[in-house]
């Protein structure tokens, strides 16, 4: 089985990826552990030859495979991992929900003196690019970024209906069960 799991930061993609490749045995690509590789920039500013042999060489090996979850709706990903999917989950939270999350994560992670990104500055600008992410019309549109946001999502999932299931909230726990009752479905 498949499975893409998309949706902005906060949505819950990481902790509903986990669980469920742990359930399912399947291997578990978190895009966002790989983002320095793929999104390497050269001295004036674009992507790197090597960080684009690294992109097609990633999604040939995925491609490629039976089982797999992978999370993350960066641009260069949605289209390929979308088409090879057997299964897309979208994790469709509210930007208060996201916010509330990521803040969450951020104190906590400086609470374990773990934080990678410490700094309540970089937090606010963070969560404040995140709202442009979540922005339903054109507003915030940011050139390579449009596509990451969530309207370009939103005409994916609807190109990909069949095989898409939409999370609008919930518990990991709740959305592992609505992710495992519709694999059982398509397993038939």
């Amino acid at each position: 089985m498949r499975i893409y799991i998309v949706g902005g930061p906060g949505a819950g993609k990481t902790n509903l990826a986990s669980a469920l490749a742990h359930r399912l045995g399947a291997p578990h690509l978190d895009l966002d552990d790989l983002w320095d590789r793929l999104f390497e920039r050269d001295a004036v500013g674009q992507i790197t030859a090597a960080a684009h042999t690294f992109r097609e060489e990633l999604v040939a090996e995925y491609v490629d495979r039976n089982d797999w979850v992978i999370e993350g709706a960066e641009p260069p990903f949605l289209e390929a991992f979308a088409e090879a999917s057997d299964l897309i989950v979208w994790c469709d939270v509210p930007f208060v929900v996201a916010a509330a999350r990521i803040s969450r994560r951020h104190v906590l992670a400086d609470l374990r003196r773990r934080n990678r990104y410490p700094g309540y500055r970089r937090l606010f600008e963070f969560i404040r690019s995140v709202r442009r992410r979540y922005a339903v019309g054109d507003e915030g549109t940011d050139g390579q970024w449009t596509r990451w946001r969530r309207p370009h999502v939103a005409a994916a999932a609807l190109r990909y209906e069949g095989k898409t299931l939409r999370l609008l909230r919930g518990s990991t726990e709740r959305n592992l069960s609505a992710v495992m009752e519709r694999v059982h479905s398509i397993k038939g």
